[in-house]
């Protein structure tokens, strides 16, 4: 959503928006990355707070790049199954299917850039 307001594509940043799955940068991934440096930043790099940043990062972009994307990929060929099918299933409302759950593994690297640097920089503010 970022990127798309300095585009220009969005004009502004409304509660909808703020629920909605996919986009560049990875919030996700900022927000992990981010923990990821506060804990090692306080606690050090051999802490198990650390270790347990590190592990839950893992999981959260293994599951942002790869499950979730894989599901709005089967959302996205099930919708257009439907509207090719769309005589025998007019009952079914395929609009609202979801077909962005997921990130690019380009737009979690570049929310963990954005987790990173932004948080390093509010750390040397700060302290």
């Amino acid at each position: 959503m970022t990127i798309e307001i300095v585009q220009g594509k969005r004009k502004k940043i409304t509660v909808a928006s703020l629920n909605r799955y996919g986009g560049m940068p990875s919030s996700h991934s900022a927000l992990f990355a981010s923990l990821i440096i506060v804990s090692g930043l306080t606690f050090g790099l051999t802490s198990f707070e650390f270790a347990i940043s590190v592990i839950l990062y893992l999981i959260m972009v293994r599951d942002a790049v790869g499950i979730r994307w894989h599901l709005g990929n089967h959302g996205a060929i099930l919708k257009q199954l439907i509207k090719e099918h769309v005589k025998d299933n007019d009952d079914i409302e395929h609009d609202k299917i979801v077909t962005r759950l997921g990130h690019t593994p380009t737009e979690a690297f570049v929310g963990t850039i954005f987790g990173i640097v932004i948080t390093a920089l509010l750390w040397l503010l700060l302290n």
